[in-house]
Protein backbone atom coordinates (compact mmCIF):
# COMPACT_ATOMS: atom_id res chain seq x y z
CA UNK A 1 0.00 0.00 0.00
CA UNK A 2 1.47 3.65 -1.02
CA UNK A 3 1.97 5.68 2.46
CA UNK A 4 0.29 9.18 1.60
CA UNK A 5 2.66 11.88 0.37
CA UNK A 6 4.71 9.25 -1.24
CA UNK A 7 3.48 10.81 -4.72
CA UNK A 8 4.27 14.63 -3.85
CA UNK A 9 7.72 13.65 -2.22
CA UNK A 10 8.91 11.92 -5.60
CA UNK A 11 7.87 14.77 -7.69
CA UNK A 12 9.30 17.59 -5.09
CA UNK A 13 12.84 15.53 -5.58
CA UNK A 14 12.25 15.32 -9.21
CA UNK A 15 11.86 19.09 -9.67
CA UNK A 16 14.98 19.80 -7.48
CA UNK A 17 16.66 17.91 -9.54
CA UNK A 18 15.64 19.76 -12.67
CA UNK A 19 16.71 22.76 -11.36
CA UNK A 20 19.92 21.88 -10.38
CA UNK A 21 20.98 20.65 -14.17
CA UNK A 22 23.08 23.12 -16.10
CA UNK A 23 21.32 23.74 -19.60
CA UNK A 24 23.45 22.80 -22.47
CA UNK A 25 25.94 25.65 -24.10
CA UNK A 26 25.73 26.30 -27.87
CA UNK A 27 29.21 26.05 -30.07
CA UNK A 28 29.76 28.83 -31.52
CA UNK A 29 31.61 27.36 -34.33
CA UNK A 30 30.43 24.87 -36.52
CA UNK A 31 31.49 21.29 -36.41
CA UNK A 32 32.27 18.90 -38.97
CA UNK A 33 32.47 14.73 -38.27
CA UNK A 34 30.49 13.71 -35.09
CA UNK A 35 28.72 16.12 -33.32
CA UNK A 36 29.54 14.96 -29.85
CA UNK A 37 28.04 16.55 -26.87
CA UNK A 38 29.39 20.01 -24.85
CA UNK A 39 31.04 18.81 -22.23
CA UNK A 40 27.73 21.41 -19.96
CA UNK A 41 25.63 18.82 -21.76
CA UNK A 42 27.52 15.50 -20.90
CA UNK A 43 27.73 17.36 -17.36
CA UNK A 44 24.15 17.61 -17.43
CA UNK A 45 23.24 14.34 -18.64
CA UNK A 46 25.72 12.60 -16.02
CA UNK A 47 23.84 14.61 -12.90
CA UNK A 48 20.53 13.83 -14.32
CA UNK A 49 21.53 10.17 -14.15
CA UNK A 50 22.80 10.64 -10.94
CA UNK A 51 20.07 12.61 -9.35
CA UNK A 52 17.19 10.37 -10.99
CA UNK A 53 18.75 7.87 -9.00
CA UNK A 54 18.30 9.61 -5.54
CA UNK A 55 14.78 10.72 -6.66
CA UNK A 56 13.72 6.87 -7.40
CA UNK A 57 15.80 5.44 -4.16
CA UNK A 58 14.07 8.13 -1.89
CA UNK A 59 10.77 8.01 -3.35
CA UNK A 60 10.94 4.77 -2.91
CA UNK A 61 11.76 5.17 0.75
CA UNK A 62 9.21 7.08 1.19
CA UNK A 63 6.59 4.67 -0.01
CA UNK A 64 7.89 1.42 1.82
CA UNK A 65 9.68 0.02 -1.50
CA UNK A 66 13.35 -1.28 -0.99
CA UNK A 67 15.49 -0.12 -3.81
CA UNK A 68 19.23 -1.48 -4.69
CA UNK A 69 21.90 0.91 -4.60
CA UNK A 70 23.23 1.31 -8.06
CA UNK A 71 27.22 2.89 -8.59
CA UNK A 72 27.68 6.31 -10.00
CA UNK A 73 28.71 6.67 -13.71
CA UNK A 74 32.03 8.32 -14.99
CA UNK A 75 31.63 10.70 -17.27
CA UNK A 76 32.79 10.17 -20.56
CA UNK A 77 35.81 11.98 -21.56
CA UNK A 78 35.13 14.68 -24.04
CA UNK A 79 37.87 15.93 -26.48
CA UNK A 80 37.56 19.32 -29.31
CA UNK A 81 40.38 19.27 -31.78
CA UNK A 82 40.95 21.46 -34.30
CA UNK A 83 42.45 20.60 -37.84
CA UNK A 84 43.24 22.12 -41.40
CA UNK A 85 42.08 20.55 -44.47
CA UNK A 86 44.55 17.97 -45.13
CA UNK A 87 43.81 16.45 -41.66
CA UNK A 88 40.25 16.52 -41.76
CA UNK A 89 40.11 12.99 -43.18
CA UNK A 90 42.32 11.25 -40.13
CA UNK A 91 40.64 13.37 -37.66
CA UNK A 92 36.69 12.03 -38.64
CA UNK A 93 38.05 8.47 -38.85
CA UNK A 94 39.69 9.31 -35.36
CA UNK A 95 36.37 10.34 -33.35
CA UNK A 96 34.48 7.29 -35.59
CA UNK A 97 37.18 4.81 -33.79
CA UNK A 98 36.67 6.55 -30.25
CA UNK A 99 33.02 6.71 -30.13
CA UNK A 100 32.74 4.08 -27.18
CA UNK A 101 35.27 5.30 -25.29
CA UNK A 102 35.56 9.22 -26.10
CA UNK A 103 33.27 11.88 -27.74
CA UNK A 104 35.68 13.55 -30.25
CA UNK A 105 34.08 17.24 -32.16
CA UNK A 106 36.16 17.64 -34.99
CA UNK A 107 36.50 20.96 -36.29
CA UNK A 108 37.85 22.55 -39.54
CA UNK A 109 39.97 25.65 -38.84
CA UNK A 110 42.18 27.74 -40.68
CA UNK A 111 45.70 27.76 -39.48
CA UNK A 112 45.88 31.64 -39.85
CA UNK A 113 43.59 32.58 -37.10
CA UNK A 114 45.02 30.11 -34.48
CA UNK A 115 47.01 32.65 -32.70
CA UNK A 116 44.59 35.13 -32.76
CA UNK A 117 41.64 32.77 -31.07
CA UNK A 118 43.92 31.22 -28.38
CA UNK A 119 44.44 35.03 -27.36
CA UNK A 120 40.86 35.46 -27.52
CA UNK A 121 39.89 32.47 -25.22
CA UNK A 122 42.61 33.44 -22.64
CA UNK A 123 40.59 37.09 -22.29
CA UNK A 124 37.71 35.06 -21.86
CA UNK A 125 38.76 32.69 -19.77
CA UNK A 126 36.41 30.03 -22.32
CA UNK A 127 36.75 28.67 -25.82
CA UNK A 128 39.83 26.71 -25.52
CA UNK A 129 40.04 23.83 -27.84
CA UNK A 130 41.46 20.74 -26.53
CA UNK A 131 44.32 19.98 -29.42
CA UNK A 132 44.96 22.19 -32.22
CA UNK A 133 47.11 21.68 -35.60
CA UNK A 134 48.82 24.65 -36.20
CA UNK A 135 52.23 26.15 -38.28
CA UNK A 136 55.17 25.22 -36.85
CA UNK A 137 56.43 28.65 -36.31
CA UNK A 138 53.25 28.70 -33.70
CA UNK A 139 55.17 26.68 -31.07
CA UNK A 140 56.81 29.99 -30.18
CA UNK A 141 53.50 31.68 -30.58
CA UNK A 142 52.05 29.83 -28.33
CA UNK A 143 55.00 28.20 -25.73
CA UNK A 144 53.81 29.81 -22.71
CA UNK A 145 51.59 28.19 -19.80
CA UNK A 146 48.96 30.29 -20.53
CA UNK A 147 48.63 28.62 -23.72
CA UNK A 148 50.48 24.71 -24.29
CA UNK A 149 50.81 22.18 -22.21
CA UNK A 150 53.95 20.06 -20.81
CA UNK A 151 53.09 16.65 -22.54
CA UNK A 152 55.62 14.69 -21.65
CA UNK A 153 54.09 12.73 -18.90
CA UNK A 154 51.00 12.27 -21.31
CA UNK A 155 52.21 9.97 -23.85
CA UNK A 156 52.56 6.24 -24.11
CA UNK A 157 55.96 4.63 -23.33
CA UNK A 158 58.47 5.03 -25.73
CA UNK A 159 56.63 7.81 -28.07
CA UNK A 160 59.64 10.53 -27.11
CA UNK A 161 62.09 8.40 -28.01
CA UNK A 162 60.46 7.63 -31.71
CA UNK A 163 59.70 11.37 -32.00
CA UNK A 164 62.66 12.76 -30.92
CA UNK A 165 64.49 13.15 -34.15
CA UNK A 166 62.13 15.00 -35.87
CA UNK A 167 60.77 16.64 -33.01
CA UNK A 168 63.32 19.67 -32.13
CA UNK A 169 61.07 22.24 -32.48
CA UNK A 170 58.70 20.74 -30.23
CA UNK A 171 61.65 20.82 -27.42
CA UNK A 172 61.04 23.69 -24.33
CA UNK A 173 63.85 25.58 -22.68
CA UNK A 174 63.45 23.06 -19.87
CA UNK A 175 64.15 19.75 -21.80
CA UNK A 176 60.30 19.23 -21.94
CA UNK A 177 58.47 18.26 -24.84
CA UNK A 178 55.89 20.57 -25.77
CA UNK A 179 53.89 19.58 -28.86
CA UNK A 180 54.28 17.04 -31.75
CA UNK A 181 55.44 17.47 -35.08
CA UNK A 182 53.21 16.00 -37.48
CA UNK A 183 56.17 15.81 -40.40
CA UNK A 184 58.91 16.99 -41.75
CA UNK A 185 58.45 19.15 -44.80
CA UNK A 186 62.51 19.23 -46.64
CA UNK A 187 62.68 20.58 -49.47
CA UNK A 188 64.23 18.30 -52.48
CA UNK A 189 64.11 18.43 -56.38
CA UNK A 190 61.29 16.74 -58.18
CA UNK A 191 62.38 16.16 -61.23
CA UNK A 192 60.09 14.99 -64.80
CA UNK A 193 62.45 11.92 -66.31
CA UNK A 194 60.50 11.93 -69.05
CA UNK A 195 61.37 16.14 -70.03
CA UNK A 196 64.88 15.55 -68.52
CA UNK A 197 65.59 12.74 -71.08
CA UNK A 198 63.99 14.33 -73.99
CA UNK A 199 66.10 17.36 -73.32
CA UNK A 200 69.04 15.52 -72.84
CA UNK A 201 70.00 17.18 -69.15
CA UNK A 202 71.29 14.90 -66.30
CA UNK A 203 70.15 15.44 -62.42
CA UNK A 204 72.01 18.58 -61.36
CA UNK A 205 74.49 18.10 -58.40
CA UNK A 206 75.21 22.14 -57.88
CA UNK A 207 72.88 25.06 -57.63
CA UNK A 208 75.23 26.10 -60.69
CA UNK A 209 74.82 23.25 -62.82
CA UNK A 210 70.80 24.02 -62.03
CA UNK A 211 71.19 27.50 -63.28
CA UNK A 212 72.88 26.16 -66.49
CA UNK A 213 70.17 24.50 -67.30
CA UNK A 214 67.77 27.08 -66.46
CA UNK A 215 69.93 29.40 -69.02
CA UNK A 216 69.68 26.45 -71.58
CA UNK A 217 65.82 25.75 -71.13
CA UNK A 218 65.29 29.72 -71.97
CA UNK A 219 67.79 29.75 -75.19
CA UNK A 220 66.45 26.22 -76.77
CA UNK A 221 62.83 25.18 -75.08
CA UNK A 222 61.33 28.83 -74.22
CA UNK A 223 58.20 28.06 -72.30
CA UNK A 224 59.11 24.90 -70.13
CA UNK A 225 59.67 25.94 -66.76
CA UNK A 226 61.61 24.84 -63.43
CA UNK A 227 59.04 25.92 -61.26
CA UNK A 228 57.35 28.72 -59.12
CA UNK A 229 59.00 31.45 -56.56
CA UNK A 230 55.41 32.42 -54.92
CA UNK A 231 53.75 31.96 -51.58
CA UNK A 232 56.91 30.72 -49.63
CA UNK A 233 58.94 29.69 -52.80
CA UNK A 234 61.46 31.48 -52.84
CA UNK A 235 62.27 31.73 -49.24
CA UNK A 236 61.86 28.00 -48.24
CA UNK A 237 63.60 26.28 -51.68
CA UNK A 238 66.43 28.93 -52.28
CA UNK A 239 67.07 31.56 -49.34
CA UNK A 240 66.76 28.91 -46.09
CA UNK A 241 68.93 26.13 -47.75
CA UNK A 242 71.25 29.01 -48.75
CA UNK A 243 71.34 29.59 -44.98
CA UNK A 244 70.83 33.17 -45.80
CA UNK A 245 70.23 34.57 -41.90
CA UNK A 246 67.40 36.88 -43.00
CA UNK A 247 64.94 34.96 -40.06
CA UNK A 248 67.60 33.49 -38.04
CA UNK A 249 66.84 33.40 -34.70
CA UNK A 250 70.08 33.03 -32.24
CA UNK A 251 68.47 33.14 -28.71
CA UNK A 252 64.83 33.34 -27.93
CA UNK A 253 64.92 37.37 -27.59
CA UNK A 254 67.49 37.84 -30.58
CA UNK A 255 67.10 37.09 -34.47
CA UNK A 256 69.33 38.09 -37.58
CA UNK A 257 67.50 39.47 -40.21
CA UNK A 258 71.18 40.58 -42.44
CA UNK A 259 69.17 40.66 -46.71
CA UNK A 260 72.73 41.85 -47.92
CA UNK A 261 74.48 39.06 -46.13
CA UNK A 262 76.63 36.91 -49.08
CA UNK A 263 74.36 34.02 -48.31
CA UNK A 264 71.41 35.48 -49.43
CA UNK A 265 72.63 37.74 -52.13
CA UNK A 266 73.72 34.35 -54.03
CA UNK A 267 70.20 33.33 -53.98
CA UNK A 268 68.61 36.17 -55.26
CA UNK A 269 71.52 36.75 -57.81
CA UNK A 270 71.24 32.96 -58.92
CA UNK A 271 67.68 33.31 -59.22
CA UNK A 272 66.87 36.75 -61.06
CA UNK A 273 68.21 36.00 -64.62
CA UNK A 274 65.64 32.46 -64.50
CA UNK A 275 62.70 35.19 -63.13
CA UNK A 276 63.83 37.98 -66.31
CA UNK A 277 63.83 35.19 -69.00
CA UNK A 278 60.62 33.10 -67.12
CA UNK A 279 62.28 29.99 -66.64
CA UNK A 280 61.00 30.95 -63.05
CA UNK A 281 57.53 31.92 -62.17
CA UNK A 282 56.61 34.72 -59.37
CA UNK A 283 53.14 33.21 -59.24
CA UNK A 284 52.69 30.08 -56.57
CA UNK A 285 52.99 26.82 -58.29
CA UNK A 286 48.93 26.57 -57.17
CA UNK A 287 47.99 29.82 -58.86
CA UNK A 288 46.00 29.27 -61.83
CA UNK A 289 48.16 30.78 -64.62
CA UNK A 290 50.86 28.63 -63.79
CA UNK A 291 48.41 25.43 -63.47
CA UNK A 292 47.32 26.06 -66.99
CA UNK A 293 50.40 27.49 -68.65
CA UNK A 294 53.51 25.02 -66.57
CA UNK A 295 51.44 22.28 -64.73
CA UNK A 296 49.06 21.19 -66.56
CA UNK A 297 50.71 21.93 -69.88
CA UNK A 298 53.11 19.22 -68.95
CA UNK A 299 56.14 21.62 -69.23
CA UNK A 300 57.63 22.03 -65.62
CA UNK A 301 61.12 20.06 -66.35
CA UNK A 302 62.34 20.24 -63.06
CA UNK A 303 61.46 22.36 -59.28
CA UNK A 304 62.21 22.33 -56.39
CA UNK A 305 59.98 22.03 -53.79
CA UNK A 306 58.85 19.93 -49.96
CA UNK A 307 58.29 16.51 -49.80
CA UNK A 308 54.53 16.62 -50.33
CA UNK A 309 55.12 18.50 -53.75
CA UNK A 310 54.44 15.40 -55.47
CA UNK A 311 51.21 14.25 -53.40
CA UNK A 312 49.69 17.54 -53.30
CA UNK A 313 50.77 19.50 -56.28
CA UNK A 314 52.26 17.15 -58.97
CA UNK A 315 49.77 14.15 -58.84
CA UNK A 316 45.95 15.65 -58.09
CA UNK A 317 43.80 15.78 -61.15
CA UNK A 318 42.97 19.61 -59.68
CA UNK A 319 46.27 20.59 -59.81
CA UNK A 320 49.02 20.11 -62.52
CA UNK A 321 47.54 16.57 -62.94
CA UNK A 322 51.50 14.99 -64.36
CA UNK A 323 50.91 11.46 -65.85
CA UNK A 324 52.08 8.69 -63.85
CA UNK A 325 55.76 7.03 -64.25
CA UNK A 326 57.39 10.88 -64.74
CA UNK A 327 58.03 12.26 -61.62
CA UNK A 328 60.91 11.47 -58.83
CA UNK A 329 62.58 13.05 -56.25
CA UNK A 330 66.22 13.86 -56.24
CA UNK A 331 68.66 15.08 -53.65
CA UNK A 332 69.06 19.22 -53.47
CA UNK A 333 71.88 20.63 -55.45
CA UNK A 334 75.08 22.41 -53.74
CA UNK A 335 75.86 25.50 -53.21
CA UNK A 336 79.49 26.47 -54.20
CA UNK A 337 81.81 26.55 -51.74
CA UNK A 338 79.66 24.00 -49.12
CA UNK A 339 79.91 20.62 -47.86
CA UNK A 340 76.47 19.91 -46.93
CA UNK A 341 73.47 20.47 -49.77
CA UNK A 342 70.87 21.57 -47.25
CA UNK A 343 67.20 21.74 -47.18
CA UNK A 344 65.14 24.52 -46.14
CA UNK A 345 61.32 23.64 -44.92
CA UNK A 346 58.30 24.22 -46.41
CA UNK A 347 55.74 23.37 -43.53
CA UNK A 348 55.59 20.64 -40.88
CA UNK A 349 52.41 21.56 -39.20
CA UNK A 350 52.65 20.62 -35.12
CA UNK A 351 49.75 19.47 -32.45
CA UNK A 352 49.93 21.25 -29.06
CA UNK A 353 47.27 20.30 -26.72
CA UNK A 354 45.53 23.19 -23.95
CA UNK A 355 46.80 23.30 -20.50
CA UNK A 356 42.73 23.57 -19.98
CA UNK A 357 42.03 20.32 -21.15
CA UNK A 358 40.57 18.28 -18.82
CA UNK A 359 41.55 15.25 -20.78
CA UNK A 360 45.21 16.11 -21.57
CA UNK A 361 45.94 12.32 -22.12
CA UNK A 362 43.21 11.34 -24.63
CA UNK A 363 44.08 14.88 -26.23
CA UNK A 364 47.44 14.02 -26.91
CA UNK A 365 46.35 10.56 -28.16
CA UNK A 366 44.76 12.04 -30.69
CA UNK A 367 48.05 13.52 -31.94
CA UNK A 368 50.07 9.81 -31.39
CA UNK A 369 47.21 8.64 -33.70
CA UNK A 370 47.74 10.75 -36.21
CA UNK A 371 51.67 10.42 -36.93
CA UNK A 372 52.13 6.53 -36.14
CA UNK A 373 48.98 4.66 -36.26
CA UNK A 374 48.37 2.76 -39.81
CA UNK A 375 44.77 3.50 -39.88
CA UNK A 376 45.74 6.88 -40.80
CA UNK A 377 49.45 7.18 -41.96
CA UNK A 378 48.49 4.59 -44.62
CA UNK A 379 45.05 3.56 -44.91
CA UNK A 380 42.73 6.99 -44.29
CA UNK A 381 40.45 7.82 -47.33
CA UNK A 382 40.93 11.42 -48.88
CA UNK A 383 38.31 13.54 -50.54
CA UNK A 384 40.43 12.81 -54.21
CA UNK A 385 40.60 9.08 -53.77
CA UNK A 386 43.83 8.91 -52.76
CA UNK A 387 44.92 6.81 -49.07
CA UNK A 388 47.14 7.39 -46.46
CA UNK A 389 49.04 10.74 -45.03
CA UNK A 390 50.05 12.87 -47.95
CA UNK A 391 53.26 14.54 -46.26
CA UNK A 392 56.42 12.72 -44.50
CA UNK A 393 55.54 11.40 -41.24
CA UNK A 394 57.84 12.86 -38.13
CA UNK A 395 57.68 9.63 -36.34
CA UNK A 396 59.85 7.16 -36.75
CA UNK A 397 57.29 4.50 -36.64
CA UNK A 398 54.64 6.20 -38.69
CA UNK A 399 57.58 7.06 -41.24
CA UNK A 400 58.32 3.19 -41.56
CA UNK A 401 54.74 2.72 -42.37
CA UNK A 402 54.91 5.94 -44.73
CA UNK A 403 57.99 4.73 -47.06
CA UNK A 404 56.37 1.17 -47.34
CA UNK A 405 52.99 3.25 -49.17
CA UNK A 406 55.34 5.53 -51.46
CA UNK A 407 58.09 3.39 -52.23
CA UNK A 408 55.43 1.19 -53.72
CA UNK A 409 53.48 3.32 -55.53
CA UNK A 410 53.27 3.00 -59.35
CA UNK A 411 52.85 6.40 -59.79
CA UNK A 412 56.38 7.52 -59.42
CA UNK A 413 59.02 6.77 -62.17
CA UNK A 414 61.33 5.73 -59.54
CA UNK A 415 60.95 5.88 -55.90
CA UNK A 416 61.09 9.39 -54.38
CA UNK A 417 62.08 8.12 -50.40
CA UNK A 418 65.31 7.91 -50.44
CA UNK A 419 65.88 11.77 -51.79
CA UNK A 420 63.43 12.39 -48.92
CA UNK A 421 65.11 10.78 -46.21
CA UNK A 422 68.56 11.94 -47.24
CA UNK A 423 67.39 15.62 -46.91
CA UNK A 424 65.22 15.20 -43.89
CA UNK A 425 68.28 14.76 -41.99
CA UNK A 426 69.86 17.96 -44.09
CA UNK A 427 67.42 20.73 -42.75
CA UNK A 428 69.48 23.51 -42.07
CA UNK A 429 69.41 24.09 -38.47
CA UNK A 430 69.80 27.80 -38.35
CA UNK A 431 66.34 28.72 -38.56
CA UNK A 432 64.02 28.66 -35.61
CA UNK A 433 60.81 29.09 -34.32
CA UNK A 434 60.22 33.00 -33.34
CA UNK A 435 57.03 34.79 -32.03
CA UNK A 436 55.96 36.88 -35.31
CA UNK A 437 54.15 35.71 -38.31
CA UNK A 438 57.11 34.46 -41.11
CA UNK A 439 55.05 32.55 -42.70
CA UNK A 440 52.44 35.55 -43.47
CA UNK A 441 55.27 38.01 -44.06
CA UNK A 442 56.53 35.26 -47.27
CA UNK A 443 53.68 34.59 -48.73
CA UNK A 444 52.42 38.41 -48.23
CA UNK A 445 55.03 41.03 -48.60
CA UNK A 446 57.83 39.19 -50.36
CA UNK A 447 56.20 36.80 -52.94
CA UNK A 448 54.03 40.09 -53.66
CA UNK A 449 56.58 41.89 -54.06
CA UNK A 450 58.28 39.60 -55.94
CA UNK A 451 55.24 39.45 -58.21
CA UNK A 452 55.00 43.11 -58.57
CA UNK A 453 59.00 43.70 -59.45
CA UNK A 454 60.19 40.72 -60.77
CA UNK A 455 63.42 41.47 -58.39
CA UNK A 456 64.99 38.95 -56.01
CA UNK A 457 66.74 40.99 -53.75
CA UNK A 458 63.62 44.02 -53.74
CA UNK A 459 61.30 41.18 -52.42
CA UNK A 460 64.07 40.09 -49.74
CA UNK A 461 64.50 43.68 -48.89
CA UNK A 462 61.07 43.75 -48.21
CA UNK A 463 60.86 41.36 -46.41
CA UNK A 464 63.48 42.09 -44.31
CA UNK A 465 62.48 45.47 -43.28
CA UNK A 466 58.74 43.59 -42.52
CA UNK A 467 60.20 41.32 -40.43
CA UNK A 468 62.48 43.24 -38.69
CA UNK A 469 59.37 45.66 -37.54
CA UNK A 470 57.60 42.94 -36.29
CA UNK A 471 60.71 41.32 -34.53
CA UNK A 472 61.18 45.02 -32.62
CA UNK A 473 57.73 45.19 -31.65
CA UNK A 474 57.84 42.32 -29.54
CA UNK A 475 61.23 43.18 -27.94
CA UNK A 476 63.83 41.11 -29.53
CA UNK A 477 67.19 41.88 -30.10
CA UNK A 478 67.56 42.49 -34.37
CA UNK A 479 71.18 42.11 -36.14
CA UNK A 480 71.41 43.47 -39.26
CA UNK A 481 74.98 42.27 -39.71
Amino acid sequence: MRLPGAKLAKRFLENTIRNSIPAPSISATGSIGNKAPSPDLQRGNTLKKKYSLVAIAAAAAIAGTTVMAMPAQAAKPSITIWVDAPRLPGAKLYAEIMKPTVDVKVELHAQADLVQKVSLFNRVKKGWPDVVFGPPNDVSVLADANNVLRLDKYAPAGFWDDMKDGNQWCKGADGGWYCVKNDLAQTVLWVNTKLMKEFGYTVPKTMDDFAKIGADIAKNHPGYSLGALGSQGFYSSYLWPSQCPVNQATSSTAVKIAPKSPKCTRAAALVQPMIDSGVLSTSAPWDADFIKDYGQAGKVVMTIGPSWFGEFVIRPASSWAVPAGQITAAPMPMWAGEKVNYSGEWGGGIYTVSPHSKYPKEALAFAVFMVQDKRNVVDVKNPDGSKGAPTFPASQKGNALWKAKISSDKYYAADPYPAMLEQSKKIFSGEKPVSYDTNGAQEGTMSNELKKTKNAQAALDAFATYATNLAKQLGYKVTTS
